[in-house]
């Protein structure tokens, strides 16, 4: 089940108008209907972050770059920090001991001193 906020977005992504002729085999594709590039990609969240950024500061509000691979670990642990049921499916992980050692971000790691 999507939640209202995914359909939205989805939904916005798939009226987006892209070039005659252009596939639209990919959701989020470029605007020739292809699917971006890792280097394509990168560029476009850099243009993103600046924009955001220098929106953020005029209107005098906080804004911190993140990069997409913090996305889910962030995600993950405020789903545990919440509670939620749900967070073994929203990870599409069949090991909760893997999805912890790899998602939840509360945990601190501790060196011991050697004796």
């Amino acid at each position: 089940m999507w939640s209202d906020t995914l359909r939205k977005t989805i939904n916005e992504a798939l009226a987006f108008k892209r070039y005659a002729g252009a596939p639209d085999e990919f959701v989020f594709g470029n605007l020739a209907g292809q699917r971006y590039t890792k280097g394509g990609w990168k560029k476009t969240l850099s243009y993103l972050m600046s924009a955001c950024a220098d929106a953020a500061e005029s209107e005098g509000r906080p804004f911190e770059r993140f990069n997409l691979r913090d996305c889910r670990p962030a995600g993950v642990t405020e789903k545990l920090n919440n509670k939620d049921s749900d967070v073994m499916e929203a990870t599409m992980h069949t090991s909760e001991v893997t999805m912890r050692r790899n998602y939840d971000r509360r945990r601190t790691r501790v060196a011991k001193p050697t004796k």
